[in-house]
């Protein structure tokens, strides 16, 4: 099979003829049709500190963890059948030896949800990861419901985008924070307030919020704290030694500070596809064939994206 490989750095990927891979008890073989970038490929390919937990150190490295595609060979035990069109994603962990910028790749079943119709390949892809961190992020660990006050910082974002719109598919009221450009944008994904980037000053806002979501890691606990209603929860997409000194602070002063492990789980991408069926955005800034994800991931690290960025596998090599 053909993947984009490198076995130095984001300068060395290309595309290369590697051994396809076999299922083993509980997974399937998917042929992807498409993938969609996250910080993640950055900080692997870029051989950054982080990416050494987020990805096994297999070489050649075949980076990317969404995925849709169609299933074409099942493991024992696995509860899909060859011919069933898929999505979700790899885990992130050093287990995920290869990823999904390759023709084929190997996943657990229970990853997996089957792809609704209504649901084209590259807006499956894009509402995996992301649509799962805004769901787990406000959902499970924030316990937003019908009312709350949700803050979403990066709401233009590759998850921030989706978390506006799972904020509202929750009931919640969501504040947006992005910048002028994107404002218009962010409203209509589902945001009922915004706060402009350079004009409002999120830590001078007078709501008090049970839920901010700090996509874009721009900010601390600390410096949020004070916007946080009684109970309140602070959730950062990416862990760091700060906020986890800061997370007994948070319990002392009767609020939370957390992080999410993202898992793709069937009956959360069952969910957001539903979502997205009655109407709920998913988001696309750009798309590039998967021989161009250096110029992907260039456009990733400039920043100013309006939603995803997708991958297109099949045909792409």
């Amino acid at each position: 099979m053909k993947a984009l490989c490198t076995d130095a750095g984001i300068e060395a990927l290309a595309v290369r003829e590697l051994p396809t891979p076999e299922p083993g008890p509980g997974e399937v073989r998917v042929r992807v049709k498409t993938s969609a970038l996250n910080p993640a490929d950055q900080k692997v390919l870029g051989g950054e500190f982080a990416g050494n937990v987020l990805h096994g150190k297999q070489r050649p490295l075949v980076s990317g963890w969404d995925l849709a595609g169609t299933v074409d060979a099942v493991g024992p035990g696995a509860d899909l059948a060859v011919g069933d069109e898929v999505f979700g994603f790899l885990a992130y962990g050093r287990k995920t030896k290869r990823g999904a910028f390759a023709e084929q790749v190997v996943i657990p079943a229970s990853s997996l949800a089957r792809r609704p119709a209504t649901l084209a390949p590259g807006d499956a892809c894009a509402l995996a990861t992301a649509g799962l961190t805004a769901l787990q992020s406000l959902r499970d660990i924030g316990g937003a419901k019908p009312g709350s006050r949700v803050l979403v910082i990066g709401a233009s974002g590759g998850v921030g985008c989706l978390a506006v719109g799972v904020g509202a598919k929750l009931g919640a009221n969501v504040t947006g924070f992005c910048s002028a450009g994107a404002a218009d944008f962010v409203r209509s994904l589902g945001a009922s307030a915004i706060l402009v980037r350079g004009k409002d000053d999120p830590l001078g806002d007078a709501t008090r919020y049970d839920v901010i979501l700090d996509a874009a890691v721009a900010y601390s606990f600390g410096s949020m704290r004070h916007l946080l209603a009684p109970g309140g929860v602070y959730v950062s997409t990416l862990p760091g030694p700060l906020l986890l000194l800061q997370m007994p602070l948070a319990r002392i002063l009767g609020k939370r500070a957390a992080f999410l492990t993202v898992a793709s789980k069937r009956p959360d991408l069952e969910l957001v596809a539903k979502w997205a069926g009655e109407g709920m955005k998913i988001p696309i800034d750009s798309a590039y064939p998967v021989r161009d994800v250096a110029k992907a991931l260039a456009r990733l690290k400039a920043g100013g994206m309006k939603g995803r960025v997708v991958i297109n596998v099949e045909g792409g090599f």
